[in-house]
């Protein structure tokens, strides 16, 4: 009679091939390279490359998205470049339009106590600003994909029209996206 280590030598060493992946999925998951990136463009790519819903954006970079840098908004393919130089996407896809207001980000947020409107797609409240603002409506010409996009840059003053979104830092509302620049009347 065969003992029972013998009998099941095979399944036992087959099972011992598979032990080491099994130890590495109960370690750390994100790989150790990736520490020695700096924590922004860790989150960058973590977020990236994830499949789930992202977080929503912090205030330094709704900043960043919606008002005009160092570069003045009469330059030659303004969008272009800006959309480039703020990495201004949705995990990696071009958007279709984009709003750029040459306004603090201060005054933008004033717009969140503005008059109530019906947004763009008909499904969401906006806020409309009660002040005239100039600014740049990135349009999308081609491209699917980051580094692909080509925007058409149109100069427009009117009222931008923003969704809020509550931040526990400040304790105001914020806007987070300019879905529209409703045109002086």
């Amino acid at each position: 009679m065969k003992s029972l280590v013998i009998g099941f030598l095979w399944p036992l060493l087959l099972l011992l091939l598979l032990l080491p992946p099994v130890l590495m999925l109960q370690e750390n998951y994100w790989d150790y390279r990736e520490y020695e990136f700096d924590p922004e463009l860790r989150d960058f790519l973590r977020e990236y490359e994830s499949t789930g819903p992202t977080k929503p954006p912090t205030v330094k970079r709704l900043i960043e998205m919606f008002t005009v840098g160092e570069r003045p908004l009469n330059t030659y393919e303004y969008c272009n470049n800006e959309i480039m130089t703020k990495q201004i996407h949705y995990k990696g896809r071009c958007y279709p339009e984009h709003y750029i207001v040459g306004v603090s980000y201060g005054e933008l947020t004033k717009a969140c106590e503005g008059e109530p409107v019906q947004c763009k797609n008909g499904i969401k409240i906006c806020r409309r600003s009660m002040h005239l603002v100039e600014g740049v409506r990135c349009v999308l010409e081609s491209g699917e994909r980051m580094g692909d996009c080509r925007y058409g840059t149109i100069y427009v003053t009117g009222y931008p029209v923003v969704t809020c979104q509550w931040d526990e830092d400040t304790q105001i509302f914020i806007p987070n996206h300019i879905y529209n620049m409703v045109p002086r009347k």
